[in-house]
């Protein structure tokens, strides 16, 4: 990300560092390109959305060329490509190019576009359309041709962006208005409001009390505070007004509108010097969209607004409000709701102040941290508070749209992040508000764990955010969302969600290269034993069979930590991930799970997941930054079972702790970060027995870590544990949760609950769309897992009526 006063030389130097930090091959002779005009963003190509489907693997007549094939089946393209030989990208800055720049060959690209002879590419900030056989693209067509999987020939996705690195691509002035709503936007409402349902919603909006002209101030105040509350309601209620008065003006013309909502604006910029209380954050990120909404519309389309005005926000919310959306330290926030609340009152603010490096933090956050941003959601659609209640399900849900809203305005496609989960996201909150019965899997956050659903299902609110969703997926990128659109249409309109209900949008915006977190392989050798602290009994670790037995005594949690490590050094960014199928301890006070050290001395900084024999998942990181810190950082989860799934991973400074039914659908209960963590640290399986004197015995299954340089083989895949169906339109769109060890699933179908099931397709994600049912009839799924040693049993079965035929 270059700032203002960079000059185009440096801003190249760091594509170039970028492309070479993911290159592994060698220098040949450039050849010529015809970058992408820099004015002209490329559409982004939505068929990819999909899971790839694997077709039977019958030979291709060799007379098809690939790239014709590829383009016919767009839905199996790749998402990133090598370069062959070095290439000259365009380097773009909102949308004006500055300067060119030499990407070296090998390095990995993302696709944006192609044709049978071109592709389309982008790097960072960088542009380019060069021959299709510049890059590998034809060999990985070849590949999805022939049924064979394309990472296999080019594993580009190991070339992925590291999560430490804050390198989101941002412009250096940014558009207004635009957070969260742009021009075209307002010009598109306006010309709308005598058609429903603008209509009615500007009906609303006209009849709002916080829209009249002859409405009293209720402030301003020096001091706002929530918990306690100080002067909170009347900032609510200037801060909806200025929303309210500066949308009036543009619909209506009125200046006295935008004049009354400026004087609003700036009696607060210039008098509110603290917003206070532990909870300030959630009322800023309740009303972000509004008072930073406010001041955008004005900005940008009222004559009256001067740079002055400009200048005395942006020092409003720089000085007073956005050091109140994170008190607690670097990357320190609330967990689900409160931190997506933090996150998008920071991005909206960092918009309007045309701060790209605060920015690039927010959306790094965002992208990456596993409590509060889009990683704190599964694949079905759950959020970390999805369990907890529908209001604070619906504030996370609405928070994470309304900040890839705004970037979107930026051109950067934060909607398709993990395969577009805001989607899932969306059709899991409509499905279970319009009460059709739906499974959930255990989720939470570094809050809570939740193992049960018993949340008020059928909540009446959320258009909003279901029209934000359903702009994003179905007008702009032909995706369907049939759960999203129908609980659209039960919730009334009103004067807030009417603003974004769209019916067509033909901007884009570019996704982000992928972020990649540390890996791990299943481990059967080289693992070391050392006992830490004074355990009394010595501890020793076996493996066979998949199995590793480990024993040993002492308690971690006193001041010696003492207990038996099974351990790896590993240096970098590192993980582990394990199963406790068993504890064999009389004393009931032992624990067993990974742990990851700074060293093996004892009162070493550390963290560790552990289970106890109380089904309980118990978390304890020492020498961490931790929101909340002790009572976050230790504490017991009730999981209701004695085996169970624990996970750690290191990323950067961050240490996030985890714990799954499953292996796959991983909950971050316990983040910290530890600044002073060295580059080696130890990782690996920790027991106890909680005295001295007696020694645990703990059966590990599915023991993988970071750098293992022996895989061990992989076991049959369990079952998906939670598939959904939706009434597409005469298609079933499918999401299931992914099964570890899975290379590959069948969906399979069946008439009559139960079946007999027929095989349908196989695919390699975790999401399919049925095209080939053939009337409104019920149709029941179910998914199973294979790989190399066998085929998973059957997921939970689901069913649904496609829609779109007509009854006669």
């Amino acid at each position: 990300m270059s700032k203002d006063n960079e000059t185009p030389q440096p801003v190249r130097k760091k594509i170039v560092d970028h492309a070479e930090s993911r290159s592994n091959l060698t220098l040949v002779p450039k050849i010529a390109t015809d970058p992408l005009p820099a004015s002209t963003p490329v559409p982004v190509e939505n068929s990819a959305r999909i899971s790839t489907p694997v077709p039977d693997l019958t030979p291709t007549p060799s007379a098809v060329d690939p790239m014709a094939w590829l383009c016919d089946h767009r839905e199996r393209a790749p998402k990133q490509l090598l370069l062959k030989t070095p290439v000259i990208f365009a380097v773009t800055e909102y949308h004006q190019e500055s300067g060119k720049v030499e990407v070296p060959a090998g390095a990995s690209s993302q696709i944006v576009g192609f044709t049978p002879t071109t592709v389309d590419l982008r790097l960072v900030n960088a542009t380019v359309r060069i021959p299709v056989d510049v890059t590998n693209l034809r060999t990985l067509a070849q590949a999805a041709m022939e049924g064979r999987d394309p990472a296999a020939v080019a594993p580009v996705e190991a070339q992925a962006v590291h999560p430490s690195s804050q390198n989101a691509v941002l412009p250096r002035r940014f558009t207004h208005p635009s957070a969260p709503l742009n021009l075209e936007d307002l010009k598109t409402l306006k010309a709308n409001l005598d058609k429903e349902p603008w209509k009615s919603g500007y009906a609303a909006l006209a009849a709002d009390p916080h829209s009249r002209l002859g409405g009293r101030i209720s402030g301003p105040f020096a001091e706002v505070g929530r918990a306690p509350n100080v002067n909170l309601w009347p900032w609510r209620n200037d801060m909806t007004s200025v929303w309210c008065l500066a949308r009036m003006w543009y619909f209506t013309g009125n200046k006295a509108y935008a004049q009354k909502a400026h004087d609003i604006l700036i009696a607060w910029a210039t008098t509110h010097t603290v917003f206070s209380g532990r909870e300030a954050t959630l009322d800023l990120g309740d009303y972000a969209y509004k008072f930073v909404g406010g001041a955008e519309i004005l900005r940008g389309t009222w004559p009256g607004w001067t740079d002055a005005d400009t200048a005395t926000v942006q020092n409003y919310f720089a000085k007073v409000l956005l050091p109140a959306t994170n008190k607690f330290g670097e990357n320190m926030y609330g967990a689900a709701n409160k931190g997506a609340l933090s996150m998008v009152a920071a991005a909206l603010m960092e918009i309007f102040n045309d701060d790209a490096a605060k920015l690039e933090t927010t959306l790094w956050q965002y992208r990456a941290l596993p409590h509060i941003g889009i990683r704190n959601s599964n694949p079905i659609g759950q959020l970390g508070d999805s369990l907890r209640d529908q209001g604070h399900f619906h504030g996370q849900f609405l928070s994470l749209a309304m900040l890839a809203e705004a970037l979107w305005k930026q051109g950067i496609d934060l909607y398709a992040e993990q395969d577009d989960r805001l989607l899932s996201v969306g059709e899991y909150f409509a499905r279970i508000n319009s009460q059709v019965p739906t499974p959930f899997l255990p989720f939470g956050t570094t809050d809570a764990y939740y193992t049960a659903d018993n949340t008020n299902r059928g909540w009446d609110h959320g258009r909003m955010a279901l029209n934000l969703i359903h702009g994003a997926y179905v007008v702009r990128k032909g995706l369907q969302a049939p759960y999203v659109e129908t609980r659209r249409q039960q919730l009334p309109i009103d004067g807030e969600s009417f603003m974004f209900e769209k019916v067509a949008d033909h901007s884009t915006a570019l996704p982000l290269a992928a972020l990649s977190f540390p890996g791990t392989v299943s481990v059967a050798r080289g693992m070391r034993d050392v006992d830490i602290g004074r355990t009394g009994s010595a501890g020793s670790s076996s493996y066979s069979g998949g199995n590793w037995k480990v024993r040993g005594s002492g308690d971690p949690r006193r001041p010696d930590q003492s207990c038996h490590f099974t351990y790896k050094a590993v240096t970098g960014d590192c993980a582990i991930i394990a199963k406790i199928e068993s504890i064999e301890d009389s004393s009931g006070n032992a624990r067993s799970g990974v742990m990851l050290r700074a060293s093996l001395e004892p009162n070493a900084s550390r963290g560790l997941m552990v289970i106890n024999q109380k089904s309980q998942a118990e978390q304890n990181f020492q020498g961490f930054n931790i929101y909340g810190g002790a009572n976050y950082g230790t504490k017991a989860l009730g999981i209701n079972q004695t085996s169970y799934w624990v996970k750690l991973e290191r990323a950067g400074r961050i240490l996030a702790g985890y714990i799954s039914q499953d292996g796959t659908n991983w909950a971050a209960t316990d983040v910290g970060q530890y600044n002073e963590m060295p580059e080696t640290v130890y990782i690996g399986l920790v027991v106890c027995s909680g005295n001295s004197g007696t020694l645990n015995a703990t059966t590990f299954t599915n023991v993988q870590i970071t750098g293992n340089d022996e895989e061990a083989p992989p076991p049959i895949p369990a079952a998906p544990a939670a598939l959904l169906a939706s009434p597409g339109e005469k298609s079933v769109p499918l999401r299931w949760q992914p099964s570890l060890w899975a290379r590959c699933y069948w969906v399979k179908r069946a008439t009559t609950s139960g079946g007999p099931y027929k095989a349908i397709a196989k695919v390699t994600g975790s999401s399919y769309v049925d095209t080939s049912v053939t009337g409104p009839d019920n149709y029941y799924y179910v998914v199973t897992a294979v790989n190399s040693a066998g085929e998973s049993a059957n997921s939970p079965e689901d069913n649904t009526k496609p829609e779109g035929w007509r009854l006669h």
